[in-house]
C-alpha cells in the first residue's frame, strides 16, 4: 500500500518561512573543498538572491563595486537579457515569425564587440535586511573581486544538499520537465512571492514587483512606472533603515 504522506511534495510557492530558514542554516553547516568559499558565505548568496531577487548567474557576477551601500541600490552587469546594439542594423527574417537577425555591426565597437548586442547593466535594491552583512562581508575584499567566485554547479550542489538534510520536500512543474528539490531560480520566486505579500497595501504593488525583479515594461506601464527611487523609499519604510 502506497504511503502517500510521504510521498506527498508540496509546490514550491508553498515554502513556509520556517523551512527557508531551515535551509539556509543547512546551507552554513555544508563545507565546501573545491568551492573557494564557506557554508557562510554560501549562505550569504542565497539570501541575496531572496533579497535581491537575482538569477544564479546573475549573482555570480557581482563584484564588490556593485554594491552601493548608502542607496541599497546593485547594478547587474550581466542581465539574462541582452539590448540590441547602436552600432548594428537588424533586419526581419521573414514576415511569419517576425524574428530578427544580424545584417551589420560594427566589428571595432567597444561595446558589443561586433555581436550587435550587449549586456546592458540594470540596477535593482538590496534591502536593509541584509545590508549589515554585506558590508562586513563585503570589506573582506577587493573593489573589484567578485562577492561569491565560484560555479553554478556548486551551488546546485550546496542548494540541493542542504535541502535534503532539512526534509524540504518541494516540486515545480515547468512545461519540459518537473524540477524536484530546493531549485537555483527558487529564490528569484520568493523575492517575487514575499515583494508582492509585503507591498500588498502599497497602491502600486504590482509596479514594485516589476521594479524589483527589472521586468520589461509596455508602452501603457510606462505612464504607471513605479522607479527605483519609490522601491527605495518603500523598502527602507517596510524593512526599515540602517545607517551604514
Amino acid at each position: 500500500m502506497l504511503d502517500l504522506e510521504a510521498l506527498a511534495l508540496i509546490e514550491a510557492n508553498q515554502l513556509t518561512n520556517e523551512q527557508y530558514q531551515k535551509f539556509l542554516d543547512e546551507v552554513e553547516k555544508i563545507p565546501s573543498d573545491k568551492s573557494p568559499i564557506d557554508g557562510k558565505s554560501a549562505r550569504l548568496a542565497f539570501e541575496f538572491m531572496e533579497d535581491v531577487g537575482s538569477r544564479i548567474t546573475e549573482t555570480l557576477h557581482i563584484r564588490k563595486n556593485d554594491l552601493d551601500f548608502g542607496t541599497g541600490i546593485v547594478t547587474i552587469t550581466h542581465p539574462k537579457t541582452e539590448k540590441q546594439c547602436k552600432c548594428s542594423i537588424w533586419r526581419y527574417k521573414d514576415i511569419y515569425t517576425r524574428k530578427r537577425i544580424l545584417e551589420k555591426s560594427d566589428k571595432d565597437c567597444k561595446v558589443c564587440h561586433g555581436k550587435g548586442k550587449w549586456k546592458k547593466p540594470q540596477r535593482t535594491t538590496f534591502t536593509p535586511r541584509l545590508s549589515q552583512r554585506l558590508f562586513d562581508y563585503s570589506n573582506t575584499i577587493k573593489d573589484n573581486d567578485l562577492l561569491w567566485p565560484t560555479t553554478r554547479q556548486s551551488f546546485w550542489v550546496w542548494g540541493k544538499k542542504a535541502g535534503r538534510i532539512a526534509k524540504i520536500n518541494i516540486f515545480q512543474q515547468k512545461d519540459e520537465r518537473k524540477i524536484e528539490g530546493i531549485f537555483l531560480h527558487l529564490f528569484r520566486a520568493l523575492c517575487s512571492k514575499r515583494t508582492t505579500r509585503d507591498a500588498k497595501e502599497d497602491p502600486y504593488s504590482d509596479q514594485l514587483v516589476q521594479a524589483k525583479l527589472r521586468h520589461s515594461i509596455t508602452v501603457t506601464d510606462r505612464y504607471t512606472k513605479v522607479d527605483i527611487n519609490y522601491l527605495i523609499n518603500w523598502e527602507r519604510k517596510k524593512y526599515g533603515i540602517q545607517s551604514i
